[in-house]
């Protein structure tokens, strides 16, 4: 029997991932978060055969969680389910261990073979992500500005993008606001972007190019 961690904070796609879950799996053993807290306490206390994380959980430092995860349970199998753009976040989490990332917005077909596929010790890109990273190798390229990024950067660069200040996000990463002001300063001028208006639309313009 399958046990299957949730961590999203919409109640809809919890239910909307049981449904396709039990699809599959019939007796599988589910459990539901809806932060980063709760998420790290049902890791600590049980051993999952799959973790299905949001990364854009309230008050969560999810690159942060996503280490920890992986520093208790080395073998863990984590999915990364977002409505983030896979092209602008998917190998910063999949470097830090992650086994696929997916976004929301991807047939529900696909989400099923993601979760599958992972289960069966497989690794997990859609296949618009494919397409981009391949076309990019054969050209000899990086596949978006967002790769000069470090993890930090993009992790503070996707909290910029959903709304959050300075002094908020210097509270959820629980570092100095200098420390983020300084972050944010880097990031604007790696992406060539002078304001979080002008960055939410670059990383819109990859996330609508990896959906088409």
């Amino acid at each position: 029997m399958k046990k299957i961690l949730i961590a999203d904070d919409h109640n809809i796609v919890r239910t909307g991932l049981i449904f396709l879950i039990k699809e599959e799996f019939i007796q599988a053993e589910i459990d539901e978060c809806r932060n980063g807290d709760c998420t790290w306490e049902k890791i600590r206390s049980s051993a999952y055969d799959l973790v299905i994380l949001d990364i854009s959980m309230p008050l969560t430092d999810s690159f942060a969680l996503l280490k920890n995860i992986l520093a208790l349970r080395p073998e863990q199998k984590v999915l990364i389910l977002t409505m983030n753009s896979e092209e602008v976040y998917a190998k910063n989490y999949l470097q830090l261990g992650a086994k696929g990332f997916i976004n929301k917005e991807a047939p529900p077909s696909e989400i099923r073979k993601a979760i599958v596929n992972i289960l069966n010790n497989k690794k997990y890109l859609s296949p618009g992500l494919k397409e981009t990273w391949t076309t990019a190798a054969l050209e000899g390229r990086m596949a978006n500005p967002f790769e000069t990024l470090s993890h930090r950067e993009v992790e503070i660069m996707h909290h910029l993008i959903n709304g959050k200040n300075v002094s908020d996000i210097a509270g959820i990463l629980s570092v100095h606001i200098s420390t983020i002001s300084t972050h944010k300063s880097n990031i604007m001028q790696k992406l060539g972007v002078s304001n979080i208006i002008e960055l939410s639309k670059l990383a819109q313009v990859f996330n609508t190019r990896t959906l088409s």
